[in-house]
């Protein structure tokens, strides 16, 4: 081998070395949030990778998303809305980082809690259940008592969140959202489940929506436009 393509080949490697530690650093970032802290001890978490002057470890979230989930959570995200069951890197990219994150107590019914500055007049609070969002309200609400177990309004209900029923949702999250369906019909055995029926609404007032809830998560939706 002469010493041209000795140099050629070493540049390639170089290079592919390079694109290959690029992209298993873009599929950790795509599954994780980071934790960042700067020379004066202030802490950031953020979904993108530390800057220079900035410390830095990536939280690994447990649970790998569907690409479902992930559409339902882009498409929330970029309405700046946070949903419930939404990971936390997508309430990052929804309302970028808060001014306070705390451990949960009892009484907050979360593992951790996340408060955001106001905005058109209300203070956001975020409880988390492990790294998934529990619930979120306005922090005047959050003052008053709640029982632990009880499950929080959301700040937004109605129709209009119907598309975001997606298979592989907890049936829980999606009724807090849309609230109850005008009729149920039981499954046939042996999976069992009920299968819930929505008729349009003004938040959503050309589209019938039906979908099955077995085993307390959503496994089918069907959407249907009214004439």
């Amino acid at each position: 081998m002469n010493m041209q393509s000795y140099r050629s080949d070493a540049r390639c490697l170089a290079g592919l070395a390079a694109v290959v530690l690029l992209s298993l650093a873009h599929a950790a970032l795509a599954q994780g949030v980071v934790k960042c802290v700067d020379g004066d001890g202030n802490v950031t978490y953020q979904d993108s990778a530390c800057t220079g002057n900035q410390a830095g470890r990536e939280l690994t979230l447990p649970k790998a998303e569907s690409r479902d989930e992930a559409t339902v959570w882009e498409a929330a995200a970029k309405e700046a809305r946070v949903l419930p069951g939404m990971p936390k890197r997508w309430v990052l990219r929804a309302r970028g980082t808060p001014v306070e994150i705390r451990p949960g107590t009892p009484r907050d019914n979360a593992t951790e809690v996340w408060r955001y500055a106001p905005r058109e007049g209300a203070t956001l609070l975020v409880g988390f259940a492990g790294s998934n969002v529990a619930w979120q309200r306005d922090e005047s609400a959050a003052r008053d008592a709640v029982p632990a177990g009880a499950a929080a309004e959301p700040a937004v209900r109605g129709a209009q969140n119907r598309r975001f029923v997606i298979a592989g949702r907890y049936c829980e999250h999606v009724f807090t959202e849309i609230g109850n369906a005008d009729r149920q019909e039981p499954l046939p055995a042996p999976g069992g489940g009920i299968r819930h029926f929505y008729e349009p609404h003004g938040g959503d007032p050309k589209m019938r929506t039906a979908f099955s809830c077995i085993g307390g998560k959503v496994v089918d939706v069907e959407r249907i436009v009214s004439p």
